[in-house]
C-alpha cells in the first residue's frame, strides 16, 4: 500500500510539475520573449534542442547517481557554472511569475469559475502547502 502512495504521490507531482512547466513554456512565452530580446533568431533549434534534452538530462541525473571524477578545480568551475545557469532560470521564473497572476483570471473567465476565482486560489496555495507539509514533516515516507 504505502509503495501505491508513493508511486501515485509521484506520478501527480511529475503530472503538476511537467504542466507547470508547459504553461511556463508556452502562456507566458518565455522562450520567444528570449529569443526576441537577444536577437538569436538564427539559434531556434538549439533553442528546441535544448528545452528537449535538458528535461531529459536532468532525470537521468535524479534518478541514477552520476559522479565526476574528483578533480577539485574542475568540480568547483562547474558548480560556479551550474549556479550560474540556475541563476539565470529562477529570474527569468521570477520575472514571468508577474505574469501568472493574469493567468488565472483568464483562466477561471474561460471555465466559468469568476465567481470562484478566490476558492480557486485558496485550493492552489492550501495544496503547495499541505503538500511540503508532508514532506518535510514526514521524511521517513520516502526512501532515502
Amino acid at each position: 500500500m504505502r509503495a501505491f502512495i508513493l508511486i501515485l504521490t509521484g506520478f501527480a507531482g511529475g503530472v503538476v510539475v511537467g504542466t507547470a512547466l508547459v504553461a511556463f513554456l508556452l502562456v507566458l512565452d518565455v522562450i520567444p520573449r528570449l529569443i526576441q530580446v537577444s536577437d538569436s533568431k538564427e539559434y531556434i533549434k538549439f533553442y528546441q534542442m535544448l528545452v528537449i534534452v535538458g528535461p531529459l538530462l536532468a532525470t537521468n541525473f535524479q534518478f541514477y547517481e552520476w559522479q565526476l571524477p574528483f578533480f577539485e578545480i574542475i568540480n568547483s568551475i562547474l558548480v560556479i557554472i551550474m549556479g550560474f545557469i540556475f541563476g539565470i532560470f529562477i529570474g527569468l521564473l521570477a520575472g514571468a511569475l508577474t505574469e501568472v497572476l493574469k493567468v488565472l483570471p483568464i483562466l477561471s473567465r474561460r471555465l466559468g469559475l469568476q465567481s470562484y476565482l478566490g476558492e480557486l486560489l485558496a485550493l492552489i496555495i492550501l495544496g503547495k502547502a499541505i503538500g511540503s507539509l508532508i514532506y518535510w514533516l514526514f521524511p521517513t515516507l520516502w526512501p532515502p
